[in-house]
């Protein structure tokens, strides 16, 4: 059996058929959108119903998955005591659990599949600053489109994120 491969891609300002014209040149059978809230005041062809039609209507799946790997969960407990996302526990919550194994489970299936988001640049997005690790620690290759002819691997992505520090420790738990 073929196993899929996983990418990540933002829409920024991208016209729907330049969008398309990414997804065609790696392959993508299916978008699953990682946004919190799915919808975009900066570019409304994004919002989820238009995007889910368009990309139905070009033969790409599209499934919603932001409620569980979203940048921003519902879930107080996944934030410190002044507001900001702790990484470790959303990465330990029982929902973006469910949700990366989503995600694998459609991998092992053999669908290549882009988390998809609003952010262009993967840097800025919590597909490689969430999602992205906990795939990576899974040795599983996320690699990051940013046109149709490069891509960022995940390793590439944290060295820029860092600075090129290490992003682990001493004894390998991950810094973020």
């Amino acid at each position: 059996m073929k196993t899929g491969k996983l990418y990540s891609i933002g829409y920024g300002l991208r016209s729907p058929d330049e969008f398309l014209g990414l997804l065609n040149s790696y392959k993508i059978d299916h978008i699953a959108d990682v946004r919190s809230n799915p919808y975009s005041k900066w570019n409304p062809d994004f919002c989820r119903e238009p995007i889910e039609a368009f990309l139905k209507q070009k033969g790409i799946g599209y499934v919603y998955i932001g409620d569980m790997i979203g940048g921003i969960p519902k879930d107080s407990n996944c934030y410190d005591d002044s507001g900001k996302l702790n990484y470790q526990k959303a990465k330990s919550h029982p929902e973006f659990i469910k949700g990366i194994n989503r995600l694998l489970n459609a991998q092992q299936k053999g669908f290549n599949v882009a988390l998809m988001c609003g952010e262009v640049e993967p840097h800025t997005c919590h597909r490689s600053k969430l999602i992205g690790e906990v795939l990576q620690s899974k040795e599983i290759d996320l690699d990051h489109i940013l046109d149709d002819q490069n891509l960022k691997t995940q390793t590439e992505v944290m060295l820029e994120i860092t600075k090129g520090r290490n992003t682990t420790d001493l004894f390998g738990n991950t810094l973020f």
